[in-house]
């Protein structure tokens, strides 16, 4: 079965087609997927050069965040139009279990940590169990001095999240990963999508919503803006 995976929750984004275990093509793009327009190009382009037509898809899998609200937004509209115009299955794949999926496979533990703003951080604690990664903790929006407090030893910690608060995070115990490594690839959002497939885990098109965690900061500047004009 070929799965469309498409990845669009950070500054880089990236289509793919996976067939089984292989993948027959990746695309990265960056920040003109703002408008969609590099995201629908990708797309294009990968299926001309593969000969392959949309139709021929067998399951879309998205990346659903948490991420970039803009970002997000692109790729899930994108995900749901395909899936209602071609009437394949569509599942949603957590950013933060696509990051993990970068991990060296000889690590035990794993945090993936991305950059929330207002001085927070999403993460999420993984645990390598055979040949996957486990999720060992719930996904948490919470200050970098906190999660340090919640973090297991030895541990590696990566992302842009990690990055920007590095200075937190440098104790012992606690291993950096490389920048490649922050990068969500829509390769491993179609490699998680079929596994959520196989899991029965199909998500209806009209249902799925980003995962934002809370309320994007524009709609909350808005809110804010409106209740000190005393707007309804």
């Amino acid at each position: 079965m070929k799965v469309l995976g498409i990845e669009t929750s950070g500054l880089v984004g990236s289509v793919a087609l996976c067939e089984d275990s292989s993948t027959l093509e990746e695309r990265s793009f960056d920040r003109g997927m703002r408008h969609g327009k590099a995201l629908v190009s990708s797309l294009e382009d990968m299926f001309k050069s593969l000969g392959v037509e949309p139709d021929e898809i067998g399951l879309i899998a998205v990346s659903s965040g948490p991420g970039s609200y803009t970002g997000l937004r692109v790729g899930i509209a994108c995900a749901k139009a395909m899936a209602y115009t071609l009437g394949k299955p569509l599942v949603a794949v957590s950013t933060l279990d696509v990051l993990a999926e970068n991990a060296p496979t000889n690590e035990t533990t794993v945090c993936p940590v991305l950059d929330a703003r207002r001085e927070q951080v999403y993460a999420r604690i993984y645990k390598r169990s055979g040949a996957l990664w486990r999720r060992s903790s719930g996904l948490m929006v919470i200050y970098p001095r906190k999660l340090l407090e919640l973090l297991p030893r030895p541990l590696l910690i990566f992302g842009d999240g990690a990055a920007k608060y590095r200075e937190v995070f440098a104790v012992d115990g606690v291993t950096f990963g490389g920048g490649e490594m922050g990068m969500a690839r829509a390769s491993a959002v179609a490699r998680l999508g079929r596994a959520a497939f196989e899991r029965g885990e199909i998500i209806d098109p009209y249902r799925l919503q980003p995962l934002y965690m809370r309320v994007p900061e524009a709609e909350e500047k808005w809110e804010a803006h409106r209740k000190g004009s005393g707007s309804t």
